[in-house]
């Protein structure tokens, strides 16, 4: 017998049900994880546009470069790269990111190391994006949130504020990032956003600040390894440490053919490793089939020879820096790290880890195919910068009075065999001081660059070794690791004291009991970033990454600086907001010249001097962005306007 009370029971959780499935799903859509899908819906909210993704991470057996390699990776909605997110500028985000890995006990690596949590926990970081006023959602693990355990999701909401260009999200635990990664785009109005093409090809001209294109694509840098991400870390924090492994591969959004020898055979240009696999007891699944049984080859970017291009190029790299050419093509660059310049042609681009461009390609009488390739750069005496990272830009022009559709990005088996040939010896500091912002930059700020700034900071990076063994990087003689609470929580719930900034390092700015650098809202700040290398080994760059600020590039020297003589150098004419710079490998000693002093002594070898306004509270991640150097400790937490964020808890 069914009572009143049972019958309302029943109807208030059939309504629940109702709601969830409805409601929900229409803010959130449901992800084909064939597909690879992540649609993003629009609504209103608050007078807001409302932008709704979702990200779900899994593991899976592929084989991007053909090599036959078929040991788990990390996927997005089974993807690689990921989904382009895309929004406007002013656009409400939520992107719910599900942790789909495998709920086993996840491996602890040291924990003298800045991993971000175990193996199997995840972070999303929108790479670029200041997070002003959501602090929570810069993704960075013990610093702004808990990693997301196995099973487990998060939701990230933020607004994009005063930003447009290129950015991408990616993973920010352990060495994930090798492939969980995705454009993340902001359009600076609707007049900027791509429009679907109509029936006879045309399309309304896109608009970004000064420059006019027709049509946008996409190029992601990625580097792809042989051997899991968790391998990889147990190699570079164990104590057996014998240098980073170059990664097997360079994919182009998200393809190459390697050029060494396969791994397992391959039949016909085709892997067969289904039967290899299921002979081990490890059945595939329909997805893992689908993505080790097909050798997509090379990318193929597909333009009309008379349409102008934006091509927005991310440095989704996580440890050698890449220089790109095209060949018989001069690059036009108008946009770096979500800053428009004028437009600065240049032969090739460097791109750093976390780096981002776009450039132009105007009408020309161009047809047929020409190569993309890449070689690593800024590489120590001896070394090899060969790439495999190769690709297509396809012209096809229209024929008859309509112009023709086109499918924006193909595959090839061949790349064309006339190359860009790079030059042999690395340019330092590349053409960045020839660059300059596209429109007068109006701001305060920008009028009291050559003004004192509130205090100069050193950070000085040198490598060392734990009592283990373990070759770590240390800044100001303090390796970072992740601390065992996350900071922005402790903030909140008040346990944990406010900075006392009478008792910070004068010169460095590190607060020994804290952990961090704490620093006050409105402060200018200067860094002078200052490398070093040990005797016997060659410098490194170091390609830095600031969050919740950009900030702009001031001057750089060879060798050691020296405050007296260096405070007032300026060698960037025009600066720029940009929130990724390579520190350079710039001395006048060779490893000749030092190899014979104690191993312990920090041989400078360059610096750069950068400057930021500390207007946005938060706990904010400032590292290498060379993964690898930073899950080793180059890396440090600034403590912005603590008092603020204890406030709004």
């Amino acid at each position: 017998m069914l009572l009143l009370k049972d019958y309302n029971i029943i109807l208030f959780i059939t309504t629940l049900i109702y709601v969830v499935n409805n409601v929900y799903a229409s803010r959130i859509p449901v992800v084909d994880p064939l597909l690879g899908q992540a649609l993003g819906g629009r609504h209103q909210h608050k007078n807001k546009n409302v932008r709704r993704f979702e990200l779900d991470i899994t593991q899976a057996r592929y084989d991007p470069d053909c090599s036959g390699y078929t040991g788990s990776k990390l996927l997005i909605n089974g993807q690689l790269p990921g989904p382009p997110i895309e929004v406007t500028q002013g656009d409400h985000v939520e992107i719910l990111v599900r942790n789909n890995l495998p709920q086993v006990n996840g491996i602890k690596f040291s924990a003298f190391s800045a991993m971000g949590g175990l193996s199997n926990d995840i972070t999303i970081h929108i790479h670029g994006i200041r997070q002003i006023g959501s602090n929570e959602a810069d993704g960075v693990p013990f610093l702004t949130q808990d990693p997301i355990p196995a099973g487990d999701s998060f939701l990230y909401e933020f607004q994009v504020t005063e930003q447009a260009g290129t950015y991408f999200y990616h993973a920010h635990v352990g060495l994930d990032a090798e492939s969980v990664f995705g454009a993340f785009i902001v359009y600076e109005s609707e007049k900027a956003r791509p429009k679907p093409i109509s029936n006879n090809g045309k399309s309304s001209p896109l608009v970004a600040g000064p420059y006019r294109y027709h049509e946008e694509r996409t190029i992601m840098l990625s580097e792809w390894w042989h051997k899991t991400a968790d391998e990889v870390c147990a190699e570079i924090l164990g104590p057996n440490f014998a240098g980073v492994p170059e990664a097997d591969s360079i994919l182009i959004n998200g393809r190459t053919v390697y050029q060494g020898s396969a791994p397992t055979t391959a039949i016909d240009g085709n892997l067969d490793v289904t039967t290899l696999l299921n002979k081990a007891n490890n059945p595939l699944s329909l997805l893992e089939k689908r993505l080790l049984n097909t050798c997509e080859g090379y990318t193929t970017i597909n333009l009309d020879p008379a349409k102008t291009y934006r091509v927005r190029v991310i440095g989704s790299n996580v440890f050698q820096t890449l220089n790109l050419a095209i060949a018989g093509h001069e690059l036009t660059v108008m946009e770096v790290d979500g800053t428009l310049i004028k437009p600065r042609k240049v032969p090739y681009l460097e791109v750093a880890p976390g780096q981002r461009f776009s450039i132009l390609i105007e009408p020309s009488n161009r047809q047929g195919d020409f190569a993309i390739n890449t070689i690593h750069a800024l590489l120590g005496p001896g070394e090899d910068p060969s790439s495999n990272g190769l690709a297509v830009l396809r012209y096809t022009a229209s024929t008859g009075n309509s112009p023709r559709i086109q499918e924006q990005e193909t595959t090839t088996s061949q790349v064309p065999t006339e190359r860009f040939e790079f030059p042999q010896e690395n340019r330092l500091y590349w053409f960045w001081d020839d660059m300059e912002p596209a429109e007068e930059d109006e701001s305060d700020f920008y009028a009291e660059l050559d003004e004192e700034p509130s205090r100069t900071l050193f950070v000085k990076m040198q490598s060392g070794t734990l009592s283990g063994g373990e070759f770590r990087w240390f800044i100001n003689n303090v390796t970072f690791m992740d601390p065992s609470k996350t900071i922005l929580t402790s903030i909140r719930e008040g346990k944990r004291p406010l900075p006392d900034y009478d008792l910070v390092n004068p010169i460095t700015g590190y607060d020994e009991k804290l952990g961090t650098y704490p620093i006050k809202k409105g402060e200018i700040i200067d860094f002078v970033l200052q490398n070093t290398r040990a005797p016997d080994q060659p410098c490194r760059s170091h390609p830095w990454h600031m969050h919740g600020h950009s900030f702009y590039s001031l001057a750089h020297g060879a060798d050691l600086y020296d405050h007296e003589d260096d405070m007032d150098v300026r060698t960037v004419s025009n600066p720029f907001l940009r929130d990724v710079l390579t520190l350079y490998p710039a001395e006048s000693r060779t490893v000749e010249e030092t190899s014979g002093l104690p191993a312990t002594e920090a041989i400078p070898c360059g610096w750069t001097k950068i400057r930021f306004l500390a207007d946005n509270p938060g706990i904010w991640a400032m590292h290498c962005h060379n993964t690898p150097h930073m899950i080793m400790g180059m890396m440090l937490a600034l403590e912005l306007g603590a008092e603020e964020l204890r406030s709004t808890r």
